[in-house]
């Protein structure tokens, strides 16, 4: 299984270890070698076929269920990186930083729009975005069946030690861990 990540309006995606899940409810144990950390709630894409160049217009048959997930980053690792050019791995690829919430919807029954973020320019149809995003990736990486695409739903945040992070979908919490 990929996690396939793309920050907040970008194109430029990146791979997270399988061992970055983190399941929902535990905590994040921020790293000796970090000191900030940061990051940006996601849509997750669960992909349930086979796909390579996949055509935007097709992307919607790769998938039927999302979820949320929280992508997390050591802030200061990330700005240096970028500074030097350098690959953003050893800030993004850390091990428990993607929390995942266990609930996955059918993309036809989640109402993730304006009831989870409270903000109207999350209403309307998403999903054009995510077909987008399908095509995109797929030019690259083969998709398998697993697959989890974290769609970054706004630029990183700031989170400080003894956080605790909550998100609601459909009016239940879907989505809480803590960060030590």
């Amino acid at each position: 299984m990929k996690l396939i990540c793309l920050p907040h309006q970008s194109l430029h995606f990146y791979l997270k270890p399988d061992t970055a899940l983190l399941r929902n409810g535990r905590t994040f144990y921020v790293p000796d070698f970090c000191n900030r950390i940061s990051g940006a709630l996601a849509l997750v894409v669960r992909i349930n076929r086979l796909g390579r160049h996949i055509n935007a217009r097709f992307a919607h048959r790769y998938y039927r269920e999302t979820t949320l997930g929280f992508s997390l980053y050591a802030a200061d690792l990330l700005e240096q990186s970028r500074a030097e050019g350098a690959s953003w791995s050893p800030a993004c690829a850390l091990d428990y930083s993607a929390p995942l919430s266990e609930l996955f919807y059918p993309v036809a029954e989640s109402d993730w729009s304006q009831e989870l973020f409270g903000w109207e320019q999350w209403s309307g149809n998403f999903t054009g975005s995510i077909d987008q995003s399908i095509a995109h990736i797929s030019r690259y990486i083969f998709l398998k069946m697993g697959d989890l695409i974290w769609l970054e739903l706004h630029p990183p945040l700031p989170l400080f030690t003894s956080a605790e992070v909550h998100a609601l979908r459909n009016g239940r919490m879907e989505l809480n861990f803590k960060v030590e």
